[in-house]
């Protein structure tokens, strides 16, 4: 995916942060915010508490790959930033994306039913 999709300034993250929705489940807190644009953008924050940087990294991926898949049926014209809770280090693939599409549900950002 294309770098306009993701945020990456600490000042996006922050007006997120401000004027904010917020979803959560046991693995993942999701902030909403409207942002004016035509296309939706995700945000990841994973704080130094989940593990080495390698495991973040791996997390990070897992997301972003997952991003990717649900994007087309996201609601456009959000700021979303999903913030990663401590449990997240020790779930397989298939338990984080189970977690992410339960947060999309549950926040009402996906359209449409889950791929298989």
């Amino acid at each position: 995916m294309e770098k306009k999709y993701f945020l990456k300034k600490d000042e996006d993250f922050k007006k997120v942060y401000k004027k904010r929705k917020t979803f959560g489940n046991r693995n993942f807190t999701l902030y909403i915010r409207r942002n004016g644009l035509d296309h939706s953008r995700m945000g990841f924050s994973i704080n130094k508490k989940v593990g080495k940087a390698v495991v973040r990294n791996k997390i990070k991926r897992r997301l972003r790959a997952l991003y990717g898949d649900i994007y087309p049926r996201l609601v456009p014209g959000y700021d979303l930033v999903v913030v990663v809770k401590n449990n997240v280090a020790d779930l397989n693939f298939k338990e984080t994306s189970s977690a992410f599409y339960h947060l999309m549900r549950v926040s009402k950002m996906s359209k449409g039913g889950r791929r298989s």
